[in-house]
């Protein structure tokens, strides 16, 4: 069976105390890590990744379900009590590894095909600081790879993970993970579920990678690159954010010409259009930049 101290018993047997410098703050509810693991749907068929583990009181549940899984811990003042659930559970690894600097492709490519195993998950409760790093390169690098994602984050980023077009939540990241998966909100956690207490609320979020992508692009870069300047500078007019940026080889003029063959007008901003209109935007810039060079 997996761990059933709590967060704030371990710390006291282990002589832990929560990191500042690395945003760490330990779920200390045992029925919140199992809805977790509950919502991330795991099976024996799965390898999980699992992102900064902490004390292991959700890798020892998450071992119990998965086929395997590598836990990824930086911090090495935690590699005692990670270590300790290896005798346990037979199907864990842990790593004392910076995630983003690791080579996770070769560590899930070997693991799938040592163990039999047929799909991917990432599990992890990320420090708030990290967070979107984190979740851009696991979809930019590995989301061929990948079933799904679920993540503890901050309320405010799931709100922009999962915001609408035209609201104030709405933004780069939201078309970015919108275009390589179906994000949605699992539930809510307060503050007061941690050990140190945060200043803000959680939230669960899963992302079901998409099998294929919502629309087709001549050019994923060129794509991400025009988001990112129409972001960069959300209360400019479109035309003038992205033709301000050198990066994407356009003047107003061809801006505005695009706009016009979408029905836009001149002064639409870039919060108002969806991301199948920013990928269509997206292809006749990088047609018209193609050409001028």
């Amino acid at each position: 069976m997996g761990n059933t101290y709590s967060p704030k018993e371990m710390m006291v047997a282990y002589g832990i105390a929560p990191k500042k410098s690395l945003g760490q703050n330990f779920l200390n509810n045992l029925e919140v890590v199992r809805e977790i693991v509950s919502y991330a749907q795991i099976s024996k068929e799965d390898l999980v990744i699992e992102v900064g583990p902490g004390l292991g009181v959700m890798t020892g549940m998450l071992a119990e379900e998965a086929g395997y899984v590598a836990a990824i811990e930086i911090d090495r003042s935690l590699m005692e009590p990670l270590s300790a659930l290896c005798k346990i559970h037979p199907n864990l690894t842990i790593y004392n590894e910076d995630v983003m600097k690791m080579n996770v492709g070769a560590c899930m490519a070997e693991l799938k095909a040592t163990y039999g195993l047929s799909r991917v998950k990432v599990v992890a409760n990320l420090p708030y600081y990290i967070t979107t790093p984190i979740i851009m390169m696991f979809l930019e690098q590995y989301a061929g790879e990948l079933s799904s994602l679920t993540f503890m984050i901050q309320k405010e980023v799931a709100e922009r993970l999962t915001a609408k077009s035209g609201g104030k939540d709405y933004g780069a990241i939201t078309v970015a993970v919108g275009y390589f998966s179906e994000p949605q909100i699992c539930m809510h956690v307060g503050a007061h579920c941690f050990i140190p207490q945060p200043n803000v609320d959680s939230a669960v979020v899963r992302l079901d990678v998409r099998e294929n992508p919502p629309f087709v692009l001549d050019s994923q870069d060129y794509f991400f690159k025009v988001v990112r300047a129409a972001f960069c500078q959300r209360r400019k007019m479109l035309a003038n954010a992205l033709s301000n940026a050198p990066y994407l080889g356009v003047t107003r003029e061809q801006v505005v010409e695009a706009l016009g063959k979408m029905s836009l007008n001149d002064k639409v901003r870039g919060e108002v259009l969806t991301p199948a209109q920013f990928g269509q935007l997206s292809n006749l810039l990088y047609s018209v930049s193609q050409k001028s060079k």
